[in-house]
């Protein structure tokens, strides 16, 4: 966000991310490695600094997409709405996942239990979004803007 000028990501791209992030907290809970744990902290970061269009997981998706010479996948009009992000959803989002990994990375230390349960619930939610574009990040988001909406509507 700081170093390059915000474009909106086209569904695809938003998709994608989701899809990889999904994947990754879901192989590290299959395999019970954390280092999987850490690359999606990693990314996310990466994605918060740089934005959806610019991330580590856009690239994958132009080079696989210029690879094959066609698009890995595309999002139906009627159904890219849902993947549709802003500048402060995105941040938002990407805010969430980065807290949640260090969530996870810090339950660890005293409860792997309870690490991995967070984690297949987060891995569980990212692929739903990816699939059906319901996002938890973004029902949040929705309950934070109302909640900031009251408040200020109280203090007048």
């Amino acid at each position: 966000m700081i170093f390059f000028k915000y474009k909106q990501p086209k569904a695809e791209y938003v998709q994608f991310q989701r899809l990889v992030h999904g994947l990754l907290i879901l192989t590290a809970v299959l395999f019970q490695m954390m280092d999987f744990v850490y690359a999606f902290v990693i990314l996310s970061i990466i994605s918060f600094v740089t934005t959806i269009y610019y991330s580590p997981t856009t690239l994958l998706f132009k080079l696989i997409e210029f690879v094959f010479g066609q698009a890995l996948f595309t999002t139906a009009p009627q159904y890219a709405h849902s993947y549709i992000t802003y500048r402060l959803a995105e941040i938002f989002e990407d805010l969430m996942r980065i807290s949640g990994g260090l969530v996870i990375v810090y339950l660890h230390t005293f409860s792997p239990l309870a690490a991995w349960m967070m984690a297949a619930f987060m891995g569980i939610a990212m692929m739903v979004s990816s699939f059906f574009g319901f996002c938890f990040s973004s029902l949040v988001y929705i309950g934070y803007k109302k909640l900031m909406h009251r408040t200020s509507t109280l203090d007048e």
